[in-house]
């Protein structure tokens, strides 16, 4: 990253941060004796986190990752655009054919296959033609070879948000397929550590893992380039200090 992006990227995570503890009503005495045995075993800082840590969690994973990614994008992209609206017209039998895909992942009667999903889907060329309109947690315009789409969410997303994001990345796949598009549901981390041991049902049950599912740093190396995230994890630790 540039130092401008580097700097921006650490604000970022410092302002988020002290804006979300600020928001905590006690003091740490009155979280020690709210919390005794918490105390034991979390530092200070942490106490404030855990009195929030749900509305802090979802922050995190709405907010500030999304705000992250697109900061990281404009670096190297001109046409990055963080919540953007997609418009276009598809052909309604191609509209068809996907919800019956998606109906026979739901009730198990097929397994996730992007390759062969794609050519059921590709194959009809006639129907009228019908609006869509979906929004891009992430979208590059000028990714190449072709433009990017992510869908930036939990790592363990529940049932409605998986069939959500695979019916706008098969729609977006048709509005640009003329163009070599990349459309992806990305976690910005991975609580199971490591790709083969991901394990969270719903995804699997809807998207194709390896070709679909862009997992902790596949996701912000693929925004911003080989050694991203292992660059974004130098700069959290620095703005961990000044927090």
């Amino acid at each position: 990253m540039r130092d401008v992006t580097r700097r921006e990227v650490k604000q970022t995570i410092i302002d988020f941060a002290k804006a979300s503890l600020s928001k905590v009503n006690f003091t740490i005495e009155e979280l020690k004796r709210a919390f005794p045995f918490h105390s034991i075993f979390f530092p200070e800082k942490a106490l404030l986190s855990y009195k929030i840590k749900r509305s802090l969690i979802i922050g995190i994973e709405k907010t500030l990752y999304p705000k992250l990614a697109f900061i990281i994008a404009k670096e190297n992209y001109q046409s990055a655009h963080r919540n953007y609206q997609i418009s276009g017209k598809v052909l309604s039998d191609r509209v068809s054919i996907m919800h019956r895909i998606i109906d026979e992942l739901l009730s198990g009667r097929r397994n996730p296959d992007y390759d062969s999903e794609m050519r059921e889907v590709l194959s009809v060329s006639y129907g009228e033609p019908i609006d869509i309109s979906f929004v891009a947690d992430l979208f590059i315009g000028d990714f190449k070879p072709g433009p990017l789409f992510l869908e930036i969410k939990s790592p363990k997303p529940n049932f409605k948000v998986c069939v959500e994001s695979k019916k706008k990345m098969f729609y977006f796949k048709l509005l640009f397929e003329d163009k070599k598009p990349e459309a992806y549901l990305a976690f910005p981390y991975n609580p199971f550590v490591y790709r083969k041991k991901y394990n969270h049902r719903f995804t699997k049950q809807i998207m194709d893992l390896d070709r679909e599912v862009l997992m902790g740093e596949e996701m912000w190396n693929k925004i911003g380039g080989s050694g991203t995230y292992e660059e974004l994890l130098e700069i959290a630790e620095e703005a961990k200090k000044v927090i």
